[in-house]
């Protein structure tokens, strides 16, 4: 176990004794067993270094702007439907590093309605998109409509190699 680690185990001792709503020799005890073997097993059991190049800080805020872009997408998708829509199969480029961000990415473009993901290749992301049947079915129009805001939010929580 790390230094960080030792600060890490009383914080969620602290959080679990609040979650059971006891203060209690029992309950501290409790929390600080489970605390530690939660910190052991997730120190061997995930890859740390492959998400060490992401701003957890700047990432807060993220499940709040998605739920808005979800709900903004869903009404773009209503109308598109009731006005006529096509479906097409689209690849895009992402600019993330991160391939932790880059799951992020292509899960919240698949979250959003009308968008499927098909295929995550390093940097490239294959889409089954619904687009308005008047709108070109170029990759530069999929990214305005799918990846763009999402993209540039997560850009903001990549750490700089």
């Amino acid at each position: 176990m790390s230094k960080r680690n030792i600060f890490v185990i009383p914080a969620l001792t602290l959080v679990l004794v609040i979650l059971m709503e006891e203060i209690s020799l029992s309950g501290a005890l409790i929390g600080l067993v489970t605390s530690t073997v939660v910190v052991f097993f997730v120190a061997r059991l995930l890859p740390l270094q492959e998400i060490s190049s992401v701003r957890y800080i700047k990432l807060a805020t993220f499940p709040l702007y998605l739920i808005g872009q979800i709900y903004v997408a869903g009404f773009q998708i209503m109308r598109m439907i009731l006005q006529g829509a096509k479906v097409d199969i689209v690849t895009v480029k992402t600019e993330i590093k991160s391939e932790a961000l880059r799951v992020i990415l292509v899960d919240s473009i698949t979250l959003t309605p009308g968008s499927v993901l098909l295929d995550l290749d390093e940097d490239r992301v294959t889409l089954l998109w619904i687009r308005d049947k008047n709108a070109p079915a170029d990759a530069a129009a999929a990214d305005r409509q799918l990846k763009q805001k999402l993209e540039r939010r997560l850009l903001k929580a990549q750490r700089d190699s």
